[in-house]
């Protein structure tokens, strides 16, 4: 019983190690990755690396892009002229001026057909066609139609998107905040900074005024400096 509790010991140690991520280094400008023990898995070859997300890490070599996974092979081939991180399970990648999105495995779950495509977010993906944005789920469906001149990337339910005036939608893609602004950033923690004519102010998920960004006296500092 004894040797069997020492034999299940080691097999978590070695469990907990190998779930941990590789750390990134950089090596005469390349960038490499390391395990735990400081011990070099991926030697420092990529033009450019990031930190892991779920499970993989982006990687750069001859201005291409892929991914290693977590245990430093190269999982899907540096193929790509943009990417992002993995997020909710599907990347963004680009091929010359057209985006898609791939899943972990490196097969389009999404193929190349948009002219900007960003990260998912709350399950939707903001995309651009014609010059306008919209938003994709993960079936590649347009959930919300591509009406915007601009548009942020959803957070806590809510995506910034512009016409003349900034203002905010939901999933739905109904405008629950009127665009009013002149301009709006995400929300976080249930605030979002927008821009009221001259002032930035926080506003809550009813937009509601909540208070001046402490921002804006800095700036009139900086304004009176100048002056004087």
């Amino acid at each position: 019983m004894k040797r069997n509790l020492l034999f299940s010991l080691s097999l978590l140690a070695c469990i907990g190690i190998s779930a941990q991520s590789l750390q990134r280094f950089y090596d005469q400008g390349k960038c490499g990755y390391k395990n735990a023990q400081g011990v070099v898995v991926v030697p420092a070859k990529y033009f450019a690396g990031s930190e892991f997300s779920e499970g993989y890490a982006l990687v750069m070599e001859s201005n291409k892009r892929g991914f290693i996974n977590e245990k430093g092979e190269l999982s899907i081939p540096c193929e790509f002229d943009d990417a992002s991180l993995f997020s909710q399970g599907l990347a963004k990648v680009a091929k010359g001026n057209l985006y898609g999105f791939i899943n972990t495995q490196g097969k389009f779950a999404i193929p190349l057909q948009y002219e900007f495509a960003d990260n998912f977010s709350d399950g939707l993906a903001r995309i651009r066609m014609s010059g306008k944005y919209g938003f994709i789920n993960k079936q590649g469906q347009i959930v919300i139609a591509c009406t915007y001149t601009d548009a942020g990337n959803f957070s806590e339910g809510f995506a910034p998107v512009q016409n003349a005036n900034w203002g905010y939608i939901n999933v739905s893609g109904v405008m629950v905040i009127s665009a009013t602004y002149k301009m709006a950033y995400p929300f976080l923690k249930g605030e979002a900074r927008v821009k009221r004519e001259q002032e930035m102010i926080i506003i809550d998920k009813k937009g509601k005024m909540l208070r001046e960004d402490p921002l804006n006296e800095e700036e009139k500092r900086e304004r009176g400096d100048r002056k004087n």
